[in-house]
C-alpha cells in the first residue's frame, strides 16, 4: 500500500458530519529540525551503523536496540519499515522517536491466542513499543510520533505504543490505517505516573476501528458482564480499545484531534487517575462509550495549562477537572460483534465538566436506561457532573442524559433536538435515572 504522507482516513468516518470546528486532517510526519535542540544526539536510523531496512523486507529490532540511547532523538526518514517482535524499553531518560511519514507494519501473524502471537513471522507480545511501567517510567522527555501503522493488510493490528510517562510527553501525528482486526490490544495506551506528569496526545487518526475478536483468527475467549461465555463468542472484547488510560494514572494526559472509529470496546477510554481532558475530538460507534472519563485529586496544575495571568498555577482555572470539550459523537448503528449498546459520552467516577459538545444518535436500541443508547451519561461513581453548552441530536428514540447518580448534576445551556418521534414535551421526558438541576435546557425549543 502505498501512503501520501497525510491522513484523511477520518473522511469516511460518519463521525465527521458537521464536524465544522474541527481539523479532520492528520499529518503524518514531523520534522526533525523542531526537535533536535531538546536532545544531545541526532540520529538516522537507516544510516551506519544501524542499517534499518526502509524497504520493509527486514525487521527493524535490532536496529531499534543499537540506536535506543538516553538523550537521543531516533529519525525515521519516509520509507516502510517492519517489526517482528514488540519493542521494550524502561527507565530511559528524554528519547525522541519520531517518522517523516514512516510506515510502520508487523509480520505477517499466522494464529494468535489473546495478546499473544504463536504463529507466522510476528511472535510474542502484541505491543509494538511499549515504553515504560509504573515500576520503571520513561524518565524526562518523551517524543513519539510521525508514524502511519499500516493496519491495511488481512489480520492486522496491534497496540502501537503503549507509555507510562513520569515527565513530559509529547505524542502526535500518528495515523492507524486499516481494519484492526486481530481481536487483541487496542491501538495505544498512554498514561502518567506521577502527579506533575503531562502527556500531550495530538493528532491521531484511527477511524478505521476495530474488530471484535470474535470475527477474528484470535482464539481468545472473555466473559460477558454475567461471567459467562456463550458458544458464539460473543463476551465483551475487553481492552480492544482504541485509546486507553490506565487505573494507576496520576497527572494530566491530554487528548486533542484524535479521529476515534468504532471499536468493540470503548472508543477514547481515557479514565483511570489524575486529570483527563478530551478536547476537539470526534468519536462514533464504539461498544461501550465513545468517550469515557473520570477524575482524581491525584494531579497538580502544570504550566503548559494552569498558569493565571499573574504567572501563578492554580487548580481553579480553565481545567479544574477532567473535561470533555468541544468535540462530536455520534452513534448511528449497533457495533459488530458486540450486545452493548452505545454511550456518547460516559462520565464515570469523581468529577466532571462536559462543555461545548454535540452528540447524535440515530440507532434505536431495544434496551432502557443504564443499558440503553444515551448521549451523556453520568455513573454511580460520579461525585459531581456538570454539562453545559452542548447540542443533543436523536433522530431515533434514545436517552438524551442518564444518571445514576445522587450527587450533584446540573445541566446547563443544553438543546436537546427530537427528529422524526415522539420525544415528548419536556427535557425530562428523554431523560432517566435520577433527575439532574436543569437550567436552560429545551426539548424541541420548549423547556
Amino acid at each position: 500500500m502505498v501512503f501520501d504522507g497525510g491522513s484523511s482516513l477520518g473522511e469516511g468516518n460518519p463521525a465527521n458530519a458537521g464536524a465544522t470546528s474541527i481539523d479532520t486532517d492528520v499529518a503524518t510526519a514531523l520534522d526533525p529540525s523542531a526537535y533536535e535542540d531538546r536532545f544531545s544526539n541526532v540520529v538516522d536510523i537507516t544510516d551506519d551503523p544501524y542499517n534499518a531496512d526502509p524497504s520493509g523486507e527486514e525487521p527493524i529490532g535490532d536496529a531499534l536496540s543499537m540506536a535506543w540511547e538516553d538523550d537521543t532523538l531516533i529519525v525515521f526518514p519516509q520509507g516502510e519499515y517492519k517489526m517482528n517482535q514488540g519493542f521494550r524499553r524502561t527507565g530511559w531518560r528524554d528519547v525522541g522517536l519520531i517518522g517523516q511519514n514512516a510506515v510502520i507494519r508487523h509480520g505477517e501473524v499466522e494464529a494468535i491466542h489473546g495478546h499473544t502471537v504463536d504463529e507466522g513471522e510476528y511472535r510474542g507480545g502484541t505491543m509494538l513499543f511499549r515504553l515504560g511501567t509504573f515500576n520503571s517510567p520513561h524518565e524526562g522527555e518523551l517524543v513519539f510520533g510521525g508514524f502511519i501503522f499500516d493496519w491495511s493488510r488481512e489480520n492486522s493490528g496491534m497496540r502501537g505504543l503503549y507509555a507510562i510517562i513520569n515527565d513530559r510527553a509529547e505524542i502526535r501525528n500518528i495515523a492507524f490505517a486499516g481494519l484492526h482486526d486481530l481481536g487483541s490490544h487496542g491501538n495505544m495506551r498512554v498514561a502518567t505516573s506521577s502527579p506533575d506528569a503531562f502527556a500531550r496526545v495530538s493528532s491521531v487518526d484511527m477511524s478505521g476501528g476495530g474488530m471484535h475478536y470474535g470475527d477474528t483468527i484470535n482464539t481468545r475467549e472473555t466473559t460477558d458482564y454475567a461471567g459467562d461465555t456463550n458458544e458464539e463468542g460473543l463476551g465483551q472484547s475487553w481492552s480492544t480499545t482504541g485509546i486507553v488510560g490506565h487505573t494507576d494514572m496520576q497527572g494530566t494526559t491530554l487528548f486533542e484531534n484524535c479521529i476515534c472509529g468504532p471499536w468493540p470496546d470503548n472508543g477514547m477510554y481515557v479514565q483511570g487517575g489524575g486529570r483527563q481532558i478530551i478536547r476537539n475530538c470526534i468519536a462514533s460507534n464504539s461498544g461501550t462509550a465513545n468517550f469515557r472519563f473520570n477524575s482524581t485529586d491525584e494531579w497538580d496544575p502544570i504550566p503548559e495549562l494552569d498558569e493565571n495571568e499573574n504567572g501563578e498555577l492554580t487548580r481553579d482555572g480553565t481545567y479544574p477537572t477532567s473535561t470533555v470539550e468541544n468535540s462530536i459523537a455520534i452513534v448511528d448503528r449497533q457495533p459488530s460483534g458486540t450486545y452493548e449498546s452505545g454511550r456518547s459520552i460516559w462520565h464515570y467516577s469523581g468529577e466532571g465538566l462536559i462543555r461545548d459538545c454535540e452528540i447524535v444518535i440515530s440507532h434505536e436500541d431495544d434496551a432502557g436506561g443504564p443499558g440503553g443508547n444515551f448521549a451523556i451519561g453520568a455513573r454511580s461513581g460520579v461525585t459531581e457532573s456538570t454539562i453545559e453548552n452542548c447540542q443533543i441530536t436523536l433522530q431515533a428514540p434514545a436517552d438524551a442524559f442518564y444518571s445514576g447518580t445522587s450527587a450533584p448534576v446540573t445541566l446547563r445551556n443544553v438543546d436537546i433536538v427530537a427528529e422524526g418521534w415522539d420525544a415528548g414535551s419536556a427535557p425530562t421526558d428523554v431523560m432517566d435515572g435520577q433527575t439532574p438541576t436543569l437550567e436552560d435546557v429545551t426539548l424541541n425549543g420548549s423547556s
